[in-house]
């Protein structure tokens, strides 16, 4: 339901009224779990909406009269709040007083534990290109 509502605004928008919106824009799913707004931008006649994944023009209106309009875009309007990537869960902060280990790292690249760093970043730069 969230997908549907995030394709409308609680609002009446001329197509002129675009030029001056402020951004983000809220629609019908802000408040249902994360912000749900679209960033608006005008540039003379044409108007695009952006979630942050897509972009996509506003056509023309297909219908137009207070206190309902409906515009034609030619992409799904995905949110960020469903379909972006999240961002990775900060590590735990240690206790205060807390002592902090890591593995000690020799000239020769191998740790205390006598495992080979070189190894590692080897094969990072060999995913890197594609080996």
């Amino acid at each position: 339901i969230a997908l549907l509502q995030y394709h409308a605004l609680p609002s009446y928008y001329t197509f002129g009224q675009f030029q001056t919106v402020s951004n983000p824009v809220r629609t019908m799913a802000s408040g249902n779990g994360g912000p749900f707004g679209v960033n608006v931008t005008a540039f003379g006649n044409s108007v695009n909406v952006s979630t942050g994944l897509v972009n996509t023009p506003v056509n023309s209106a297909v219908y137009s009269q207070s206190p309902v309009a409906v515009y034609q875009v030619d992409k799904v309007l995905l949110p960020e709040e469903i379909f972006g990537v999240k961002p990775p869960a900060s590590a735990p902060t240690p206790e205060p007083g807390a002592p902090v280990s890591s593995p000690a790292v020799s000239p020769s690249g191998t740790s205390a534990s006598g495992s080979s760093t070189s190894s590692a970043c080897g094969s990072m730069a060999a995913l890197a290109k594609g080996l």
